[in-house]
């Protein structure tokens, strides 16, 4: 898989099998039906990848839906989901830097964004250290996710599109508000994003459904379920996991 800066790939089965777990304990706990799993915050698919496999284990057929507000990566997963492999050639600095400003949305840049991008982050620094055989093992490992997400329905935009949902799992990966090194799909620095905004529709939706975040932090209503030290170069930060 390549990297994806603020993406699960290190921590992603642990979650994927917490959410499920607590998921069927609320099931036995509570009257609440499922009907779907979604993730509004989808990138590349850190959690999401091991989730469809988990719900069947426990004999749940269910809807499925993701969502990001990088159009590129979204065209991306539609195109995997068909049997597209994204490229081995290597790319250079100038196609890099020519795709990143090029004002256009396609599967090739939601891709190559990343992997070329230093740490995973999106259109920021070319790193040129990719040999022959990480770029295939990349490719390969992109494609085998994609391969898992043939029920899945993707679909650009904000969090905000999926407010209408009743009945779903909802696991949210935002950008988080001690983070600062998240950028849209032309690979700008995003200034802000409204927390305070983000965590009130977490509220609205707990009302039908059951909601799940990561985050370092989070308002005093929301039980913490899960933590683990984060890669990071703050002290004392921890990966959290919160419900509400």
């Amino acid at each position: 898989m390549t990297s994806y800066h603020g993406g699960k790939k290190r921590i992603g089965k642990e979650l994927s099998n917490i959410i499920v777990n607590e998921t069927m304990n609320n099931l036995t706990k509570n009257d609440f039906e499922i009907k779907g799993y979604c993730e509004p915050f989808c990138g590349m698919l850190g959690v999401f990848q091991y989730i469809p496999e988990l719900f069947n284990e426990e004999g749940l057929d269910i809807k499925y839906e993701a969502g990001d507000t990088n159009k590129s990566v979204i065209m991306m997963w539609n195109k995997i989901k068909k049997g597209w492999k994204p490229p081995v050639k290597l790319v250079t600095k100038n196609e890099f830097m020519t795709m990143k400003v090029d004002g256009k949305s396609s599967a090739e840049k939601g891709y190559i964004g990343h992997y070329y991008g230093y740490m995973g982050k999106y259109f920021q620094p070319f790193d040129d250290r990719h040999g022959l055989s990480s770029r295939q093992r990349s490719s390969e490992n992109v494609s085998i996710i994609g391969s898992k997400m043939e029920n899945v329905k993707f679909s650009p935009g904000s969090y905000e599109k999926f407010s209408n949902l009743s009945g779903y799992i909802i696991y949210c990966d935002p950008p988080y508000k001690k983070q600062s090194h998240y950028y849209n799909e032309y690979g700008n620095h995003i200034e802000s994003f409204n927390h305070n905004k983000f965590w009130s529709w977490c509220r609205m939706m707990s009302k039908n459904n059951i909601i799940f975040i990561s985050e370092y932090d989070a308002p005093k209503d929301f039980q913490k379920i899960w933590s683990k030290d984060a890669r990071t170069t703050g002290k004392n930060m921890k990966e959290n996991l919160y419900i509400l």
